[in-house]
C-alpha cells in the first residue's frame, strides 16, 4: 500500500503515521531511493487490534519533560538532568515562539528508565552525574540524532543511501576532508544533506545544522568508520554519478539481485576503540584517508602519497543486513543507534 492508504487505513493524522514509522510501529518497506510502501499484512494486523487506534496511539504519545518529571515522580529538575546525562534519549525536538529548545520523549520509554535505574529517581543523584551536569555535559542532541541515524540507516535503499546518513550527521566541512571524489560528495549530498529534523518550529538553518551534526569525538569516530564501511560497498555496487552519468563498477550483474542492494550497516565499534592509541586501530587522520579510497576523478585532489595496501581499513568490520523499511512521512524521527 502507498503511505497514504496505508495512513487512511490506520486512522492516523500525518503527525501521527510519521511517527508510527519513524520508531518502526508501522514497517515499511523501501521500493527504491526515496520511495517505501507497507504491507498490507500489517495494516491488517495492526488495524486488528482490540480498540484500534487506541492501543497504537498509546504507544506513540509524547511528552515533554514536565509530563516526563510527573509520571516518573519526580520533579522536573532531576528529570532534566537525567536526560541531560543520557539516562533517557529524545525522539523528538522543536523550537518554540520563544527560540526554546523543547525535546520530547516516548512516554513508553519512562517506565523502562524506572525499570532500569530506579536509585536515580529517589535519594541524592550520583556526584559524578552531577557533576557533569554542573560542567554543561548535555547528551540530549547527541541521543536524539543516534536514534535518528539509526532510523534512517535501518530505512536505506542501498549502500549510497546508507552512506548519505552517515555524511549528513558528519556535516559538510568533515566530508569534504573525507571523501576526495568531488562526485561522490555530490551525490552523498543530493541523497541526504542533513539529518531530518521532523518539525523544528521558527528556528535558522544554522540552528538545525548545530543540532543534527556530529559534535562528540566519539560520535565523530564512529561516523567515520560507518561512512568507511557504507561508501565501500557502495562504490563495488556503481559510481556516484559524473558528467557522463552512471557507471556500475565490480563483478556483479548489471541488475543484481534485491538482496545485493538490500541495506547493510556496520556492526558498531565502541568508540572507545576507534582511533584508540594502542589497539591498531587508525586514528582520525587515517579514517579520513581510508575513506579516500574510492576513485580520483579529474577534477578531484591529487596531493598526498599512494596508499599502503596492506592498510588495515575500517571496512573490515562485521556486517549485518538490516530490514528495509520507512517512509516520506518517516523521515523525521526514530530507531535505537547503540549509544556510547
Amino acid at each position: 500500500m502507498t503511505l497514504s492508504a496505508a495512513r487512511d487505513a490506520l486512522g492516523l493524522a500525518y503527525d501521527e503515521f510519521d511517527l508510527a514509522v519513524q520508531i518502526g510501529e508501522v514497517p515499511t518497506v523501501a521500493c527504491g531511493s526515496s520511495n517505501w510502501m507497507v504491507g498490507s499484512r500489517e495494516v491488517r494486523r495492526l488495524s486488528a487490534e482490540d480498540g484500534h487506534p487506541l492501543p497504537l496511539l498509546d504507544r506513540l504519545r509524547l511528552v515533554g519533560s514536565p509530563e516526563a518529571a510527573k509520571e516518573l515522580g519526580v520533579g522536573r529538575e532531576r528529570f532534566v538532568r537525567l536526560a541531560r546525562a543520557g539516562h533517557i534519549r529524545p525522539v523528538r525536538w522543536y523550537v518554540n515562539r520563544y527560540q526554546a529548545l523543547v525535546w520530547m520523549y516516548l512516554a513508553r520509554d519512562l517506565p523502562l528508565l524506572a525499570e532500569r535505574s530506579p536509585a536515580l529517581l529517589r535519594g541524592p543523584l550520583p556526584e559524578g552525574l552531577r557533576a557533569a551536569v554542573a560542567d554543561g555535559e548535555d547528551e540530549r542532541a547527541r541521543g536524539w540524532r543516534s536514534r535518528r541515524v539509526a532510523q534512517l540507516v535501518r530505512d536505506a535503499y542501498d549502500a549510497w543511501d546508507e552512506a548519505a546518513v552517515w555524511s549528513a550527521l558528519l556535516g559538510p566541512e568533515l566530508v569534504d576532508s573525507a571523501v576526495p571524489d568531488p562526485y561522490e560528495r555530490a551525490h552523498l549530498r543530493r541523497l541526504r544533506a542533513v539529518l531530518p529534523p521532523g518539525r523544528p518550529g521558527p528556528t535558522t538553518p544554522e540552528r538545525i545544522r548545530a543540532i543534527t551534526t556530529a559534535d562528540h569525538p566519539d560520535e565523530i569516530g564512529l561516523g567515520l568508520v560507518a561512512l568507511a564501511d557504507a561508501l565501500g560497498r557502495a562504490r563495488k555496487l556503481r559510481h556516484a554519478p559524473g558528467p557522463a552519468g552512471p557507471a556500475r563498477v565490480g563483478p556483479g550483474p548489471a541488475d543484481p539481485h534485491p538482496a545485493d542492494v538490500g541495506p547493510a550497516r556496520a556492526d558498531p565499534v565502541p568508540p572507545d576503540r576507534v582511533g584508540g592509541a594502542d589497539d591498531g586501530r587508525p586514528g582520525r587522520r587515517g579514517l579520513l584517508r581510508l575513506l579516500g579510497r574510492g576513485r580520483r576523478s579529474a577534477g578531484a585532489p591529487s596531493g598526498g602519497r599512494e596508499r599502503d595496501p596492506s592498510q588495515s581499513s575500517p571496512t573490515s568490520v562485521i556486517r549485518t543486513t538490516a530490514r528495509s523499511s520507512s517512509s516520506d512521512a518517516a523521515r523525521s524521527t526514530s530507531a535505537e543507534m547503540p549509544q556510547p
